[in-house]
């Protein structure tokens, strides 16, 4: 069964992940696997103090990604824009009709 965890760039993001995360060491396991570079790569910091599991976690999933990636990182961030709304063609534009009953 697949676990969902929504905003993570928030607070109650992080909050709802450190719940999780109480008395595990990651998310589907003992052992890292790719669960744990999906949530790592949604969470855009290292949580707080007031988020312990949430932490450790943390930590733990960049510890070893240093050891397998051992080159320096710079430090990048990634955005997110709506995509541009592209105007329908004359083609994809249903034509409108009518219906007429008599009575």
């Amino acid at each position: 069964m697949a676990i969902t965890f929504t905003d993570l760039h928030t607070e109650s993001g992080i909050k709802s992940l450190d719940q999780f995360l109480n008395g595990k060491s990651y998310i589907s396991g003992d052992q890292i696997t790719k669960d744990d570079i999906k949530v790592y790569a949604a969470v855009l910091e290292k949580p707080g103090d007031s988020f312990p599991n949430a932490t450790k976690w943390y930590d733990c999933v960049s510890s070893v990604l240093a050891t397998s990636f051992p080159g320096k990182a710079v430090g990048v961030r990634i955005g997110s824009k709506a995509a541009p709304v592209e105007a329908a063609s004359a083609e994809q534009v249903p034509t409108p009709y009518i219906i007429l009953y008599k009575r």
